[in-house]
């Protein structure tokens, strides 16, 4: 993506989501490669994204989570990362989803 060019749109935030099994909570871990001179730009875009937190950068590297409703809240956020001026590369490490049955009693 060009300099002057518009970043993507930002996806929109969406509430959890109640699948046949229940209500469902999905992290990913992603590995950013990122332009050295664009690390300032992407450190502080990444950082803007809801659900998104970065957890270790180093040499153009950038470790980061994502954490949402559902695997197309996830996929948003990963193409939104990958679209991202300055990031080479975005690539999803780890993906684990989490299942709270609706019935289930509040964690204490």
């Amino acid at each position: 993506m060009p300099l002057d060019a518009e970043p993507p749109p930002e996806p929109p935030a969406e509430p959890p989501t109640l699948s046949a099994r229940g209500h469902e909570h999905h992290l990913a871990s992603l590995l950013l490669h990122v332009r050295p001179d664009r690390r300032a730009a992407v450190r502080a875009a990444v950082a803007a994204m809801p659900g998104v937190e970065i957890h270790i950068e180093e040499q153009g590297k950038m470790v980061v989570t994502v954490e949402g409703p559902h695997e197309g809240w996830i996929a948003d956020r990963m193409t939104s990362l990958h679209l991202m001026d300055g990031v080479l590369s975005a690539v999803m490490v780890f993906h684990h989803l989490e299942t709270v049955a609706e019935t289930a009693p509040p964690l204490a």
